[in-house]
């Protein structure tokens, strides 16, 4: 029996929300025709996410495309992901309110496990994956003020990625243009904001090159939450002949922030802005550094194209935690070689990826914030994987178009322990995979039906497979993948005056990566029995008049446990119901935008017996297209996040020891700036 989603609590600010909503859709004034959309809808364009000649009118998997435009970037803060994506179909992001741990990224309830960066959803930066080869993820690189493209697949897609593809996010921040353009932006706002940002974009004959950097600094909402972040990247879109072009990417960041924790329901009631005290005493927190670069050239031929990428990175952590002083220096590469034929009745792709990991990891006592004499661990952690993948369409007739493809995965780890006098904990262990994927799409009129079968699988990371209970260096030999299958159907296409996308999915994850915590707060993992996961999306964007339009997404979850001990329980982190509704409109320059979201009830553990209660949290922005000033705009914006001061839990750490589950979201914040253009 489904356990009850929403709380009674929500409901009096809900009904403040829709007669807020209500207002403003009757006294709206007669906007100018000038488009403001929370959304733009890409339609027919090609899905690079599904590495193939698919289009989003021919992909039999449910996709989402969306950009923002210039506008967006120059008047949204875009100070986290969760600000820029909510409304997505599927996707799931928990903003912490500080730095520290990354935003919770969940796509159709995959990566729920995580404590920390992103599990079990392939993300990729301007063609560099972020999903190393053991699985894991860090986002700390991307600015989200500056991503202008977005390709959401959800649903299984190790077909596509390999390891850790529950879904996948594909993020674009290249700005290119036929002439020069020159942008900055500063901005303050609430708990100590301030932020300077600058773009260009420069035309050289045949060739594109665009960049941007950027400052943020933020006391933060909570005790102890304070942080910094400094980001750059350049891309650049080279001319090399009538049929080859070069595409190269770099990007660099740097944080230092501190970590307040997760508190518990008793230190909520006490203090929501608190911190906790183990974290503050550890002076625990986070010091990185991660650089960048790759490189595609493509190549047109006869029977269609070539594409050859190679991309490396490097990240330096410094990360005292109340339990221990983590030194990590990451090194990764990879490589890849795709060829995607041009055919009109069929196509097909063949490809090969390669990839390695080095982490270089000493764990030492933790000495007030600095790493201590005593070294508990110091080992060597290398990941290898190397795969070849084939897919194809065919149209069997008109309107019905036939899809396929099949993956193959080998994926290798090794351990060297250091430490002195150690013995027999050094080792290895090694993961294979088949992932196949099949799929159909009908056209009819303005859309199209589809359905499919697809699957995925997830290792263990390092970090988790480094984690032993018994405290041990070494490799835990009790942790394997996961694996899913999933099945879907749905449709999208355009409907009288507004654009549709629904999808009905049904997904088995069996031997389930299942997190623990002991009383230091360090997390540990099992394979624990299997998962069903049951869902519905829709969604909307429609102009409900000539000056107003409306973007709506509801996404039903209904995520359980499918074994003998917990069957029929929720899986932590997730809600039920999840609705966004965004209302946008334009006057006389001027562009103003609504958004409100609404959160079911979720649970934070495994037994279902602790709880997030469900809140509702509205967001107000109003901006200006530009003043003219000589050959110069200037865009004045300001931004009211959670306009009703609602008290919620923006995210949760699921199955923390001690019921330390919870992380408050920032109360009414404001945030003021202006965008200089030339």
């Amino acid at each position: 029996m489904l356990k009850r989603a929403f709380s009674s609590r929500i409901w009096p600010n809900l009904v403040i929300g829709l007669l807020t909503v209500g207002w403003i859709l009757g006294v709206q004034p007669a906007f100018a025709q000038q488009q403001d959309t929370l959304v733009i809808k890409l339609p027919g364009l090609e899905v690079e996410a599904l590495r193939s000649s698919v289009t989003e009118s021919s992909s039999p998997y449910a996709v989402f495309l969306l950009a923002r435009s210039t506008e967006d970037v120059v008047r949204q803060p875009g100070l986290s992901l969760h600000s820029v994506l909510r409304g997505l179909p599927g996707l799931t992001l928990n903003d912490r309110g500080h730095y520290a741990l990354g935003e919770r990224l969940l796509v159709r309830g995959m990566g729920w496990r995580s404590a920390f960066g992103v599990r079990g959803v392939h993300v990729l930066l301007d063609g560099i994956p972020l999903t190393l080869p053991d699985g894991q993820g860090m986002l700390d690189i991307v600015d989200p003020a500056f991503i202008r493209r977005v390709e959401l697949v959800r649903g299984p897609s190790s077909t596509f990625w390999g390891n850790g593809s529950g879904g996948v996010l594909m993020l674009s921040t290249d700005a290119f243009s036929d002439t020069f353009g020159l942008g900055v932006r500063v901005m303050g706002g609430s708990y100590g904001l301030r932020n300077v940002s600058a773009n260009v974009a420069i035309p050289i004959g045949n060739h594109r090159v665009s960049g941007y950097v950027s400052s943020v600094q933020s006391d933060g909402y909570r005790d102890y939450s304070a942080g910094n972040f400094t980001r750059a990247a350049v891309t650049g879109l080279f001319d090399l002949g009538n049929y080859t072009q070069l595409r190269v990417v770099s990007g660099f960041a740097v944080q230092d922030t501190e970590s307040p924790g997760a508190l518990t329901q008793a230190q909520l009631a006490v203090d929501r802005q608190g911190a906790d005290l183990r974290n503050v005493n550890a002076l625990a927190g986070k010091e990185s550094t991660q650089i960048q670069l790759g490189a595609t050239v493509f190549r047109e031929l006869a029977s269609g194209m070539l594409s050859v990428t190679a991309f490396g990175l490097k990240r330096q952590l410094d990360n005292p935690l109340s339990y221990t002083y983590i030194e990590l220096d990451r090194q990764v590469g990879g490589a890849s070689i795709q060829f995607q034929s041009a055919g009109e009745r069929a196509r097909f792709g063949v490809g090969v990826d390669a990839g390695f990991q080095s982490d270089d990891r000493v764990n030492r006592n933790n000495d007030g914030g600095n790493p201590g004499t005593q070294v508990d661990l110091d080992q060597q952690e290398d990941v290898r994987n190397l795969s070849a993948f084939v897919n194809g369409q065919i149209d069997v007739f008109e309107n019905f178009v036939l899809s396929a493809g099949v993956r193959a995965d080998q994926i290798d780890f090794s351990l060297e322990d250091r430490l002195p006098g150690s013995v027999g904990v050094s080792g290895d262990r090694s993961f294979s995979a088949f992932s196949p994927s099949v799929g159909l799409t009908y056209r009819i009129g303005n859309g199209q039906v589809f359905a499919n079968y697809s699957t995925a699988f997830e290792t263990p990371t390092t970090t988790e497979l480094v984690n032993q209970p018994n405290g041990s260096a070494g490799l835990n030999a009790s942790v394997g993948p996961q694996k899913t299958n999933g099945f879907e159907v749905g449709g999208r296409g355009r409907l009288g005056r507004s654009t549709m996308d629904v999808a009905f999915f049904q997904m088995f994850v069996t031997e389930q990566l299942q997190p623990f915590q002991d009383a230091s707060g360090r997390t540990y993992y099992v394979n624990a029995g299997q998962n069903k996961h049951t869902g519905f999306e829709v969604a909307m964007l429609s102009r409900l008049t000539r000056h107003v339009q409306l973007q709506a997404t509801y996404t039903m979850s209904q995520f359980q446990f499918d074994d003998g001990e917990l069957l029929y329980n929720l899986l932590p982190g997730i809600p039920v119901h999840h609705l966004v509704l965004g209302f946008d409109g334009a006057w006389s320059g001027l562009r103003a935008n609504l958004v409100a979201d609404f959160v079911s009830l979720t649970y934070a553990d495994d037994t279902n017996l602790a709880e997030n209660d469900g809140y509702l949290v509205m967001d107000f922005g109003i901006g200006h297209d530009g003043i003219q000033i000589g050959g110069s705009k200037l865009r004045p914006f300001g931004r009211i996040s959670n306009v009703l001061d609602n008290e919620y839990n923006g995210s949760m750490v699921v199955n923390a020891f001690g019921g330390r589950y919870y992380e408050p979201a920032a109360g009414r914040a404001l945030q003021l700036g202006v965008g200089l253009s030339f």
